[in-house]
C-alpha cells in the first residue's frame, strides 16, 4: 500500500476540522474496486483508506494535492480538492492586489492577506474574489488597512491641532477620542467631522456665534447651465465647498475670495445684508431655487456669473477700513422735541 506523499500539502475538508489535521491514521483495510472507479470519475485517485472506516485519502490528479474524505462523499458528490482552492484564493488574492498569507482556522470564509501597502489584514475570500472578478476601480482601493487608515486620521488630526488618542469609548466606529494640543481636553469626535474640520473643543473652544468666521465667494459651473457664483459665510469656507454643498461630481467648484470675520455673528449680520442689498438692487442675477435643485444643496444666496464683479466690489468694501459705508449705517436718532 502506497503511503502519502508528506512533500505535498494536506487539506482538511470542513466536515473534518473537528479531527487533528494530524490524524491521517493508516487503516488497514481492503479498497474496493468499486471506490477506485468513484474515485477516477471524479478527477481523483485513492491513496489509502485513513482514520476510520468511512474515511479515504483522495490525491488529486490536476495539483497532486491531498485530501482527506468520507467515503459517502466520493460516492454520493463532488469532493473538494482543497490543493485547487488554495491554488485559486492564491490567484485571486493576486489580481486583488494582494497577497494570501494563511487561513483563518478560526473561520472559513476568511483569510490573512498581505495588501498593497504592505500591512496585513483579515478579509473574506468571497470578498476578495469578487474584487478580483472586478479587476481595478479608479478612485477606490477595495479594501481597508486599519492601520493606515489609523495613520490619516492622525494626520488629519494633526493639521486641526489634535491628537488622536485612542478608539471611541462609546464603541462607535465611527467615533474616535482626541486629545487638543493647545488645552489638553479629551473629547470623543465623528470621524466625518474630523475630515471636515467642523468640530470645536469643548474646553477652550468658542461656539459658531463667538468663534472667527469668514465672508466668502465662490464660482462653479453647472454642466449645460453655465457658471454660477455664491456668497456666504462659514468658520471654515474650504470645508464647506468640499463637504456642506452636496455638490454634484461633474461640478466645477473653487473657492475665489474671503474676508475674515472677527466672530460667527458680525459675518451672519454682514452676509444679510449684502444679500438684501444685491436682491434690491439686481433682483436680475438672482439664481431660484428650482433652476439648481439636485446641482448644489442650498437654498438661496447663489447668483448668475454677471455678479460676481459686483460681489467682489462689495466684499472689497466690507474689508476695507472705512466700512461701514455712510450710507448703509443706521441713521441717528432724531432728538425729542422738548415738551411746553
Amino acid at each position: 500500500m502506497t503511503n502519502i506523499n508528506t512533500n505535498k500539502p494536506l487539506h482538511l475538508p470542513r466536515q473534518s476540522r473537528d479531527v487533528a489535521a494530524t490524524d491521517w491514521t493508516d487503516q488497514q483495510r481492503p479498497i474496493p474496486a468499486a471506490w477506485h472507479a468513484f474515485a477516477k470519475r471524479k478527477g481523483y485517485r485513492i491513496d489509502r483508506r485513513i482514520r476510520d472506516r468511512s474515511h479515504v485519502a483522495l490525491e488529486c490528479l490536476a495539483c497532486g494535492a491531498h485530501t482527506a474524505h468520507k467515503v459517502y462523499t466520493l460516492r454520493s458528490a463532488q469532493p473538494a480538492c482543497g490543493g485547487c482552492q488554495m491554488a485559486q484564493q492564491r490567484g485571486n488574492a493576486a489580481k486583488a492586489g494582494f497577497v494570501l498569507k494563511v487561513r483563518d482556522e478560526a473561520h472559513r470564509h476568511y483569510a490573512i492577506y498581505e495588501l498593497p501597502c504592505g500591512h496585513e489584514a483579515r478579509l473574506q475570500r468571497g470578498r476578495v474574489a469578487k474584487l478580483a472578478a472586478e479587476g481595478p476601480v479608479p478612485g477606490r482601493d477595495g479594501y481597508h488597512c486599519d492601520i493606515c487608515h489609523l495613520e490619516q486620521l492622525q494626520q488629519t488630526a494633526a493639521d486641526w491641532g489634535w491628537r488622536v488618542i485612542g478608539a471611541d469609548p462609546g464603541g462607535s466606529a465611527n467615533y474616535r477620542l482626541l486629545e487638543h494640543e493647545a488645552c489638553g481636553h479629551r473629547q470623543r469626535v465623528a470621524t466625518a467631522n474630523l475630515d471636515t474640520g467642523r468640530f470645536n473643543c469643548g474646553g477652550c473652544g468658542e461656539c459658531w456665534s463667538a468663534a472667527p468666521s469668514a465672508l466668502y465667494l465662490m464660482r462653479f459651473g453647472v454642466p449645460g447651465l453655465g457658471w454660477f457664483v455664491k456668497l456666504g459665510y462659514s468658520r471654515n469656507p474650504g470645508s464647506r465647498l468640499r463637504y456642506q454643498l452636496g455638490l454634484r461630481r461633474d461640478v466645477e467648484a473653487e473657492l475665489i475670495d474671503e474676508v475674515p470675520m472677527p466672530s460667527g455673528q458680525v459675518a451672519l449680520r454682514i452676509e444679510k445684508g449684502l444679500h438684501r442689498q444685491l436682491k434690491a438692487d439686481h433682483p436680475g442675477k438672482v439664481i431660484p431655487r428650482a433652476e439648481l435643485e439636485g446641482w448644489i444643496n442650498v437654498t438661496s444666496e447663489i447668483y448668475a456669473a454677471e455678479a460676481e464683479p459686483i460681489i467682489r466690489r462689495l466684499l472689497d468694501e466690507v474689508e476695507s477700513p472705512r466700512w461701514p459705508r455712510q450710507d448703509t449705517a443706521k441713521p441717528k436718532p432724531k432728538p425729542r422735541r422738548p415738551r411746553r
